[in-house]
């Protein structure tokens, strides 16, 4: 706030209404023009013992321009302090254009109209599906005329509910106009006399009887005037919140987003783009170099790589709000495998652009960089052969239908024949080969796997023939999670044997596990790392405060002195599986401590 002059919108009494912007600027003032009729004087009490203060209600514009102006000559800073918002009938545009002719700088900061204290205090919405979508502001005419086309007997044909200001005087002038307008005299009406004040009086009533009722509650000026029936809240539900409706940060298919998301910017400009995208996000976390965000982690602009290291195990994704070079040369050495690498998605300061730069089926990053083009208002860039084909890519298919992949080999092979018209045979739900492939007519649904017939193959939970002389692509619709605990430097070796033992006991194959899981100051531990690696099954870590959600059974207190959790198998398969239920509490086989939960079933796409 470095302009010589500062606009502030008091709001509309209450003095807790005036934003913080606004209570600053009066804290640093060294003088003050208050509109005394109007403003509450109470605000004042935000104005430094020495501050200057005019009461502007007896004087001219001159006066007003001509204590400014000295004001700014003498290098004082000057507050300006207009009820509700200085944009509607704040007689501020006068003002801005004497100070222009002075050269004196100005700024605005807004305010609380009384029309949305007036809605407040009237607890309803001003606008309503069904009913009406618009609001109109506008005022009767008086010592200011208003134009014959924007007259109340011609504004309000319409079903927008009306605010009218500065017109409680003559009401029934007004009541008639919306009567000539069309308006039905069973339409709701309201009157708020001194929004938000401890003197505030409401009056509700309808225009067939509202100006008798506000004549008896003795109200004749400062009050608000709302016709529309909105007011009755009798219309139909948005839908903004209906699970059919689709919007920038919320989907309506099944929400296959990666969960935990990290979000990188560099810049000031970059930093509030950041926190952009991250506010569309269930859990989102912004590393950032430049630009105090709250919540947001600093980091030294050159200790980026040293970040992303860092991060690499702990995201399911990877959001970087900067150049796709430094992008490309900082995660070089890190991807290992497409099964396992998080989803990467590069976006410019302006949120043009999202590009999808790694793991774009599997790890998410296609549907990814498309859900933060709806938050940006941008556009995804999908390199992606099969999606820029507009095929129904199978690993893709698995990634949202949050199956494993068994064979992520023969993902390149059975995709190549996807995208050369080459006859597939698939073995899937009737369900899903519908919503996914009814339209394919290169694609067979087949009900065995001695049908096979065609050129490649898909499978679902079955066991491809031994002789198979063709690319089949094995899912497995596993819903199992692992969670494991282990000692530091634990072997790889050690930790298969835990979970083989482990599974036994339940009687499940290694192939219906779906994820494994563990505590965050496990991400560089190789033994656990290198099993996930082996058999290409997703590894997550959750933060302890992320386990603590998920209290096990057996809690250990040696995870509680340790790392400040109950524990870390119970917790981290209940997590993984999002809240499912344990099957098997945990085992402490040498080293290595396992439990294994279950999804729930409803939250399963089949």
């Amino acid at each position: 706030m470095n302009s010589q002059v500062i606009f502030v919108g008091a709001g509309p009494g209450a003095v807790d209404l005036i934003t913080l912007r606004g209570k600053q600027a009066l804290e640093a003032a060294d003088v003050i023009i208050y509109a005394g009729s109007l403003v509450n004087p109470e605000i004042l009490q935000f104005a430094r013992p020495d501050a200057i203060l005019h009461n502007s209600a007896a004087m001219s514009l001159e006066e007003v321009i001509g204590i400014m102006n000295n004001a700014a000559s003498a290098g004082k800073k000057i507050v300006r302090l207009h009820t509700g918002d200085p944009a509607i009938y704040g007689a501020v545009s006068e003002q801005m254009n004497r100070l222009d002719a002075l050269n004196i700088s100005y700024e605005v900061i807004p305010g609380v109209s009384s029309v949305f204290a007036a809605a407040a205090a009237l607890k309803c919405e001003l606008t309503m599906p069904d009913i009406g979508q618009s609001v109109i502001l506008t005022r009767q005419a008086g010592r200011t005329p208003v134009p014959d086309a924007e007259r109340i007997s011609r504004l309000a044909a319409n079903g927008a509910t009306v605010a009218v200001f500065l017109s409680a005087g003559g009401l029934e002038e007004l009541v008639a106009e919306f009567l000539q307008a069309g308006r039905a005299p069973d339409t709701a009406a309201a009157v708020v006399y001194r929004a938000s004040w401890p003197n505030q009086q409401i009056v509700r009533g309808t225009l067939n009887d509202i100006a008798e009722k506000v004549k008896a509650a003795g109200i004749k000026r400062q009050a608000m005037i709302l016709v529309g029936n909105a007011l009755t809240r009798s219309g139909g539900d948005s839908q903004l919140y209906a699970e059919s409706f689709a919007h920038g940060y919320r989907n309506t298919v099944p929400d296959t987003i990666p969960a935990k998301i990290a979000v990188y910017a560099l810049t000031v400009a970059g930093a509030l783009k950041a926190a952009e995208i991250g506010g569309g996000f269930r859990q989102a976390d912004l590393f950032l170099a430049h630009g105090e965000i709250a919540g947001g982690h600093m980091f030294s602009p050159g200790k980026l790589a040293d970040v992303i290291h860092c991060n690499w195990q702990k995201y399911d994704a990877h959001v970087f709000v900067m150049a796709l070079g430094i992008v490309i040369r900082k995660i070089a050495a890190l991807p290992a495998d497409k099964v396992l690498d998080p989803a990467v998605v590069v976006c410019d300061e302006r949120g043009d652009f999202a590009v999808s730069l790694l793991s774009g089926h599997l790890g998410g990053a296609n549907r990814l960089a498309h859900r933060i083009a709806g938050i940006t208002g941008g556009r995804a860039v999908i390199t992606t052969a099969t999606d820029v084909a507009g095929l129904p890519a199978f690993d893709e298919l698995a990634a949202q239908q949050e199956w494993r992949v068994l064979n992520p080999r023969q993902i390149k092979a059975v995709n190549s024949a996807l995208l050369n018209g080459e006859p597939i045979d698939v073995l899937l739900p009737q369900a899903i080969f519908e919503q996914y492939y009814l339209d394919v007519p290169q694609i067979t649904r087949i009900n065995t796997v001695a049908d096979i017939s065609g050129r490649a193959a898909v499978l679902l939970d079955c066991v491809p023939p031994g002789d198979a002389a063709i690319p089949i692509l094995c899912l497995s619709s596993g819903c199992y999670c692992l969670g494991i605990g282990c000692r530091k430097g634990v072997s790889a070796a050690e930790i298969e044997a835990g979970v083989t033992t482990a599974l036994s006991r339940l009687q499940i194959p290694l192939e219906q596990v779906n994820q494994i899981a563990s505590i965050d100051v496990k991400t560089q531990e190789e033994g656990l790392l290198e099993f996930a690696r082996r058999h290409r099954i997703k590894i997550r870590f959750f933060s302890a405060d992320e386990l603590n959600r998920y209290p096990g059974p057996n809690p250990t207190p040696r995870a509680r002195q340790e790392f400040g959790v109950s524990g870390v198998a119970e917790p981290a398969a209940m997590a993984a599986a999002a809240g499912g239920a344990l099957v098997l509490e945990k085992q402490k086989i040498g080293k290595v401590t396992v439990a294994v939960a279950v999804k729930n079933i409803e939250d399963t796409h089949v």
